[in-house]
């Protein structure tokens, strides 16, 4: 009976207790509307922004590891063969092939880069991705099977991902029906299918065919990327030392060293051990390939960002729980006299810190519950994929809502544990008179709490500055030609032996100054093919690109040495001024190397890939195929650059070359046409997704900030009504009483300035260092943020002051 009797007085307390707090937050709420809903819906956005970033980091930090056994499978990336001081990331098959053999590897699989390709289907088209791998690649992967079998076959098949199948056929059971390429209408058999990989992985979810013979024994083509399964618990560093003896000695096998003469071999000797020393293979964890960016195409990830996300995470929480803090500290005054007097009444003071606690973990639960909410409806829209990697769908991120759930409960914990301690803290007759909660401590710890924000404040404001310095310095920046002017597209099923016609009718248009055809776009991507060419002692090691006869013509890349490639020429080549710099010892109408095209001009330097990589010191060479080498024309004619006159309609001009090209088009399908200048957002997707990112984060925390800065000033000026009051019948005028609180403020903005600049310089200059070419940290980005931030804040404080500065001084007086 005892027992019961307790257990029923307890159950009563706290349902009493929780009366009594839901009580009091209605009370708080309608006393304060204006704060309450502000203070609500700034930790509503801040719960939305730490969701979004926690889903963008959870993301990245989980790459790969939706792979099964990920844990013993890594890429292989070599280092110093093809460039000085640089990573290639592609070996040639045979290579890959003899790697099975070496200790401590258990497999090896590898895989060509996948093209975009089109399936018709009664007369419409599915669009996927085309792969070629080696016959056990998707079973090296660890693929889950849902049809047939996963091994490529060497026949005319393939084997397909799930969401193909279900797109082609429409269920996921496929196996034995054919599917029809567009472009040479080759029906291919599907003889399996496989579950697809997440999205946050680098086995591309592609249709797999089998690589058959192409380069089974061709040491000269780096095209694949290569991956190995080591046994557990196997020593990487002396599988790195095994990969790289072994690739010395087929190159020194590939040299003829058993069938040279002496002289030879103790040339090829002297080589070999210049390359022991300038190679290395290493192999990297299949979870930190993302991240380390030496796959421009693959990994591209960046370890600064995914830095400077969690940075944002943790300075979002920071400043929600300054603010929150912040803000329950200043309800103190207003609370102390309600508090002490049902102290007085006899409630003891653990009971009303645990209420005043419970208050604060409420509001945070219920703008926790809001920012679901919000998520839920943005992860409806479909934009949203622009902004973010992956999904952010609740569904998809149980662990992170999980995550944010406890995050809000400490932050209500630890926000309201201080004031609930502080205003329990004073004796109830002092604090029955009114005066305690006007302690220059408390007083104190608020501005404290308000700089630190204003401080958080200021360095993303300064970051984001430079944010968008660089951007304009890549969109306004020397590329060395107009690219506003540069229209150009991919031409997939228009054959290369019609590009004279077609640039003939092309430049019938008028307002078309010229065309011309390369392999690759310029300035859009971060790599090309990587070429070397080697006399005796001295190597070239350079960025190719095929090039017509009349491309430096149509971009308008001037050449400074020498002359320019035409019509008539053999195959011939132009470098460019960064070449020149790094081979001084190249020679006009001379061959590179013996036995290759002559060298017949020098151009200027231009920006050749994005500003990621150094263009300036970056050696580049086109390679024009003349009349010798016709037949090289047929894969390396990929793009169409078309360049518009000034003072013309470009739109209309686009829609002139698409309506000549189309029938030169094999499946009457023209290639899609961009300007080289609208490309741009594609090129840079990552960096400009960022870019929202911390700008939502940036304005969050701001706007956070500001809300302090309004509720501060807002329960200042309620509890110091009499002071003013007093001040205005003494004489004080409007303005001096606005002054009074603005300059309350001029101190803590000074000093967190001070706090801030350095640190968001630091914060630029990590960012920055993402690009061989950026903008320099202007002097003029800090003291714009210090006014722009001082500015906003002291407009907030003159806005909540100016009501109370212009009442009636009497009646604050009588109500006081």
């Amino acid at each position: 009976c005892l027992c019961r009797m307790a257990l029923a007085f307890s159950m009563q307390a706290e349902i009493s207790t929780t009366k009594n707090m839901i009580k009091s937050l209605i009370h708080v709420f309608r006393s304060h509307k204006l704060a309450s809903l502000l203070n609500i819906s700034g930790l509503t956005l801040a719960f939305i922004g730490v969701y979004i970033l926690f889903t963008q980091i959870n993301f990245i930090g989980s790459f790969n590891s939706g792979i099964g056994g990920y844990e013993n499978i890594y890429r292989i990336y070599p280092y110093g063969i093809f460039q000085d001081n640089d990573w290639s990331y592609t070996l040639p098959r045979p290579f890959i092939e003899k790697l099975k053999d070496c200790p401590q590897i258990e497999n090896a699989g590898y895989a060509a880069k996948g093209n975009d390709l089109e399936l018709e289907k009664e007369g419409s088209i599915v669009t996927c991705q085309g792969c070629n791998a080696s016959e056990n690649f998707l079973l090296f992967a660890n693929a889950e099977r849902i049809d047939g079998d996963l091994t490529l076959k060497p026949t005319i098949s393939c084997v397909i991902p799930a969401s193909l199948s279900l797109k082609y056929f429409g269920t996921v059971y496929s196996v034995g029906k054919l599917v029809k390429r567009k472009s040479n209408g080759m029906m291919i058999t599907v003889t399996g299918v496989y579950k697809d990989f997440p999205a946050n992985c680098s086995i591309e979810n592609a249709m797999y065919s089998t690589l058959g013979d192409m380069n089974i024994d061709n040491y000269n083509n780096w095209n694949y990327d290569a991956y190995v399964r080591l046994v557990p618990d196997a020593d990487v560093k002396t599988t790195e030392n095994t990969i790289k003896k072994t690739f010395l000695k087929l190159l020194r096998g590939n040299l003829g060293y058993e069938s040279q003469d002496a002289a030879q071999r103790s040339e090829i000797d002297k080589g070999i051990k210049e390359a022991e020393v300038k190679y290395r293979f290493d192999l990297i964890p299949l979870s930190e390939t993302y991240l380390n960016g030496h796959d421009p195409i693959t990994d591209k990830g960046n370890k600064t960002t995914f830095f400077l996300q969690k940075f944002a995470v943790a300075l979002l929480l920071i400043i929600v729980l300054i603010n929150f803090t912040n803000f329950t500290m200043a309800q103190a005054p207003t609370r102390l006299r309600g508090i002490n007097t049902r102290r007085v009444m006899g409630e003891s003071i653990m009971a009303l810190r645990l209420q005043l606690i419970g208050e604060g973990v409420t509001v945070c639960f219920i703008a926790f519950i809001a920012s679901l909410l919000v998520v839920y409806c943005l992860s409806l829209w479909g934009e949203i994929g622009n902004y973010v990697l992956g999904s952010i769908s609740l569904c998809d991120n149980v662990g992170v809502v999980l995550l944010l759930f406890v995050i809000s409960v400490t932050v209500g914990i630890f926000a309201s544990f201080y004031s609930a301690r502080y205003i329990t803290s004073f004796q109830p007759a002092l604090a029955l008179r009114g005066s305690a909660g006007l302690s220059p401590h408390g007083k104190s710890l608020r501005q404290f709490l308000i700089g630190l924000q204003l401080a958080l404040s200021f360095m993303l404001v300064i970051f984001i500055s430079a944010i968008y310095c660089q951007t304009s310095y890549i969109n306004s920046s020397d590329y060395g030609y107009r690219k506003d002017a540069l229209l150009f597209g991919n031409l997939k099923g228009i054959p290369s032996e019609k590009k004279e016609a077609l640039r003939s009718e092309l430049e019938k248009i008028n307002g078309v100054e010229a065309v011309s055809f390369s392999s690759n776009p310029f300035g859009i991507w971060d790599s090309s093919m990587t070429w070397k060419r080697r006399n005796d002692d001295v190597e070239h090691s350079f960025s190719s690109f095929p090039a017509d006869w009349k491309l430096l013509r149509t971009l308008g890349i001037e050449v400074v040495e020498g002359r320019d490639f035409k019509d008539s020429d053999k195959t011939v080549y132009i470098v460019n001024e960064a070449f020149k710099k790094k081979y001084p010892d190249i020679e006009l109408e001379k061959p590179l190397n013996d036995g290759d095209a002559p060298l017949v001009g020098i151009c200027q330097n231009f920006r050749a890939f994005t500003t990621r990589i150094d263009n300036n010191n970056l050696p580049v060479a086109f390679i024009c195929y003349g009349y010798d080498r016709e037949n090289y024309w047929v894969s390396d004619v990929r793009v169409l650059y078309t360049r518009i006159g000034a003072n013309t309609n470009k739109m209309e001009i686009r829609r002139k070359i698409n309506k000549v090209i189309e029938p030169f088009a094999t499946d009457g399908t023209p290639p899609e046409l961009k300007f080289l200048d609208e490309c741009m957002e594609e090129a840079y997707h990552d960096e400009l997704r960022f870019k929202v990112q911390m700008e939502a984060s940036t304005s969050l925390a701001f706007f956070i900030t500001l809300i302090g800065v309004f509720c501060l000033t807002m329960f200042e000026t309620e509890y110091r009504r009499k002071e003013i009051g007093i001040r205005k019948v003494m004489g004080s005028s409007v303005n001096e009483v606005l002054s009074l609180f603005a300059i309350r403020y001029t101190v803590p903005l000074l000093i967190s300035f001070a706090i801030a600049a350095p640190a968001g310089f630091f914060l630029c200059e990590k960012w920055l260092q993402n690009f061989a070419e950026h903008t320099p940290i202007h002097w003029w980005i800090f003291p714009l943020s210090f006014f722009f931030v001082s500015a906003i804040v002291l407009l907030t404080v003159v806005v909540q002051s100016w009501r109370v500065a212009t009442a009636n001084p009497i009646e604050s007086i009588k109500t006081e």
